[in-house]
């Protein structure tokens, strides 16, 4: 009887502790009328070991439903690359040029000498005057300056047939212009020695046309011809002229 008194006494104890606690509420603050209860799980152990890696399963044998997987492709073969030769072509000569002693057409200035006979002498053609008296002429001598073209007619061996034009003026050291033309036709021997025969014309009325001679040598210096030619120019009535001519022909 005694120690049930006892049981009671502290189960109200309890109680109206429990009671207590629940209208005070937490220090500081109010209660909500719910407890939240947290479980904490203790840290493993630093010494427990940790667990083995999960097996890994056998392959499964092929289904017979399955296509075969294709072969790979083999590795294409590195490329060959062909070895050049390392060799620079040698440089195809250019085409020769002709070699002057074949041109056909060759040109060139020329300067000379003339000198006029019987200058004084007064004769028919010119209407009973002399040619001083007719021109104005003052000395028989006379410097000449002119422009040659030359056009060869080349032959098989030794001979060929050549046409040669010119336009010349004379007097110019005594303040004087003579112009006169000439024009001939002739044979040139071993592309060097020339002989032909021509006409030659003047501005002088009456007195206008001649004949014409001339020789010379053509001799070549590398890439041109250094000419001397002498001509010839009669004259009926006695006023004959003659000179030789030079210069350079390419």
């Amino acid at each position: 009887m005694k120690t049930l008194t006892t049981s009671c006494t502290l189960a109200g104890a309890l109680l109206v502790s429990s009671s207590a606690l629940a209208q005070q509420g937490p220090p500081g603050g109010t209660w909500s009328g719910s407890v939240d209860v947290q479980v904490v799980t203790p840290p493993a152990s630093a010494s427990a070991p940790a667990p083995p890696p999960p097996a890994t399963p056998p392959p499964l044998p092929p289904s017979a439903t399955t296509p075969p997987l294709p072969a790979p492709a083999p590795a294409p073969a590195p490329a060959r690359h062909l070895a050049i030769p390392d060799t620079v072509e040698p440089d195809r000569p250019a085409t020769p040029p002709t070699p002057i002693a074949n041109e056909r057409l060759l040109h060139g200035f020329r300067i000379g000498y003339s000198y006029v006979a019987n200058i004084d002498k007064q004769v028919k053609s010119l209407g009973g005057a002399s040619l001083s008296d007719k021109i104005g002429i003052r000395s028989p001598h006379s410097m000449l300056l002119g422009y040659e073209l030359f056009y060869r007619m080349t032959g098989q061996g030794w001979l060929n047939v050549i046409l040669v034009g010119n336009v010349m003026v004379a007097g110019l050291e005594q303040s004087q212009f003579y112009p006169t033309a000439n024009t001939l036709l002739g044979f040139e021997l071993n592309n060097s020695f020339q002989i032909g025969v021509g006409a030659n014309l003047a501005p002088l009325k009456d007195s206008a046309a001649h004949a014409i001679f001339a020789a010379g040598w053509t001799p070549r210096a590398g890439t041109f011809y250094v000419p001397v030619h002498a001509f010839f120019i009669p004259d009926v009535d006695g006023v004959n002229r003659m000179g030789v001519t030079t210069g350079v022909t390419w």
